[in-house]
């Protein structure tokens, strides 16, 4: 397209790379949590890498065939070994912490390669951990300012017990570790429905 397509483009990269650094932000806030579904998310772009990279699969699964992109499964690999190798010292209870220098940049990692496999937009499937940790926080916000402003009494109304959901199942006197596991299940069924919808379409 002309100039605006391009400006366009842009701009929904920038949304794209932001929204998905905010989610695994906002994600990270119990011993291993993001890093286990950051994992599964590269698992996922890996895969996605690999099959776009060659000839044979890419024409099998009708998904665009994208030369040299297994160079990019290397870099996935790297990606998930990163996490999995914090992840050794991050469960709970945490040795290290990831802290907004390690979610922003692997939001912002996956968010490109997303882009760069084309298939950006499988990422509220695959990323729908972070989709929803994101959700919850607009939502609990967005209800708690809108009850506020229609009370009498000027008090707000919260729908969760806290923001993001994870801290809501965990006042609900869920274990931590049973909540992250448990999360990383969802990720992990997430990964395979995005996977079951490339041969659906």
């Amino acid at each position: 397209g002309g100039m605006a397509g391009k400006l366009l483009y842009v701009l929904i990269c920038i949304f794209i790379v932001t929204a998905v650094s905010n989610g695994v932000n906002l994600t990270d806030g119990l011993d291993g949590l993001a890093a286990g579904t950051t994992a599964i998310a590269a698992v996922a772009l890996a895969i996605f890498a690999y099959v776009s990279g060659n000839v044979i699969f890419a024409e099998f699964l009708n998904i665009s065939y994208i030369p040299k992109a297994a160079e990019l499964t290397i870099y996935c690999g790297a990606l998930i070994g990163a996490c999995v190798g914090f992840l050794w010292y991050n469960t709970y209870p945490a040795q290290v912490f990831m802290g907004d220098t390690g979610s922003l940049m692997l939001g912002g990692a996956v968010g490109v390669l997303a882009m760069m496999v084309k298939k950006e937009l499988l990422i509220p499937i695959f990323c729908g951990v972070f989709l929803v940790e994101s959700l919850s926080v607009i939502v609990q916000v967005g209800y708690f300012k809108y009850t506020k402003r229609r009370s009498a009494t000027g008090e707000g109304k919260r729908l969760l017990l806290m923001a993001p959901i994870h801290h809501h199942f965990e006042k609900k006197g869920l274990h931590e570790t049973k909540i992250v596991v448990r999360f990383w299940i969802v990720s992990i069924m997430l990964l395979i429905m995005a996977f079951v919808t490339l041969k659906l379409r």
